[in-house]
This record gives structure tokens, C-alpha cells and sequence, in this order.
């Protein structure tokens, strides 16, 4: 095998181990609202935009899972490259 193809081998076995640590993901942008006192999730489903409330003591576990959606999207961006 050629120098270059065990390389992206292992770039793209190494993408999917980080893709598979980061499954636990949300998807959509958390937001403190000044009139209110909770956190609110928002997210497009089918064009619409869609709301959920965060109980305060998720917010610290919601943010992680968004930022693993996004952690996800660069790194699918990625192994679409490597293959």
C-alpha cells in the first residue's frame, strides 16, 4: 500500500473515533431570556422554528451537546474530504 493511502487511512479512523466520542449532541442554539427565567433551546424543524425550555440545572449538560453538534459537523466536513 502507498505511503498516502495508509495516511488517509488513518486520518479517517482517527475522524471516526472523535465522531462517535461527540454522538451525544443537541441540535439548535441555547438562550437566556431576559424576561424569563429559564434557558430556552431553539432549532428548525421542518421551517418552523421550535422552542424548548431548559431547566437551569441542564444548561451546563445542553451546552455541552451543542457544542458537540457543531464538533460533528466540522468533523463530518472533514472525513467527506478524507474519503
Amino acid at each position: 500500500m502507498s505511503k498516502q493511502i495508509e495516511v488517509l487511512q488513518f486520518r479517517k479512523q482517527q475522524l471516526q473515533r472523535q465522531i462517535h466520542q461527540s454522538l451525544e449532541l443537541l441540535q439548535g442554539s441555547l438562550h437566556k431570556n431576559p424576561s424569563q427565567r429559564g434557558y430556552h433551546l431553539t432549532t428548525k424543524v421542518n421551517q418552523k422554528t421550535v422552542t424548548k425550555y431548559v431547566r437551569r440545572d441542564l444548561v451546563p449538560q445542553v451546552r455541552a451537546m451543542t457544542r458537540n453538534h457543531l464538533k460533528i459537523r466540522k468533523l463530518l466536513q472533514r472525513l467527506s474530504e478524507t474519503n
